[in-house]
């Protein structure tokens, strides 16, 4: 019995603590939160460069936050697909919208933990609204939850705003007060 609670014990301290992977010389560690009232099938992400493109989704009335390695740039929310119909009934359409003009742009800078935004993507009907929204203490206190050992570890920054010190604010005084 001592040894399947120590094997469970192990696996979820392994499952929380588990290792960081390194940042190469020219990367930084981003945390993208995004949220959908409504069915996205996939969200682009595109920077500078050949290849430098990543895609999420589907979220369908959902929220989605992780933190991955990205090299440092400017980043923009180019796209948003949708599908919609059936499979089944050969009725599969795919729409798409583009989000190039809406400046939903960051910056990534290296060897940090870089905050973006919460982006919010709404549906109503055919109707898109995407919007760039700061949530620093929503979003850096899930991150303390769901993603532990960024926060203390790395300086974060704010790659939507530069010159807001809110997140410093929260790092020295929010996390002491809840200690």
């Amino acid at each position: 019995m001592k040894a399947v609670v120590l094997a469970i014990f192990a696996l979820f301290s392994a499952e929380a603590f588990s290792e960081i992977e390194p940042l190469g010389p020219d990367e930084g560690y981003v945390a993208i939160a995004l949220y959908s009232k409504g069915y996205s099938e996939s969200i682009v992400l595109k920077g500078n460069g050949f290849g430098n493109k990543f895609t999420f989704g589907p979220l369908n009335y959902s929220q989605h936050i992780e933190v991955i390695k990205m090299p440092a740039g400017t980043y923009s929310w180019t796209e948003v697909f949708e599908r919609t119909g059936s499979l089944e009934k050969d009725n599969l359409l795919k729409i798409y919208y583009d989000l190039s003009d809406d400046n939903l742009t960051f910056s990534v800078k290296p060897g940090v933990l870089n905050y973006t935004g919460l982006l919010m993507i709404e549906k109503l009907g055919r109707q898109l609204q995407v919007r760039q929204l700061n949530r620093a203490s929503i979003i850096l206190k899930i991150l303390e939850q769901d993603h532990p050992g960024y926060i203390g570890k790395f300086d974060v920054v704010n790659g939507i705003y530069p010159n807001d010190h809110y997140i410093d604010f929260y790092l020295t005084h929010a996390l002491k007060e809840g200690e």
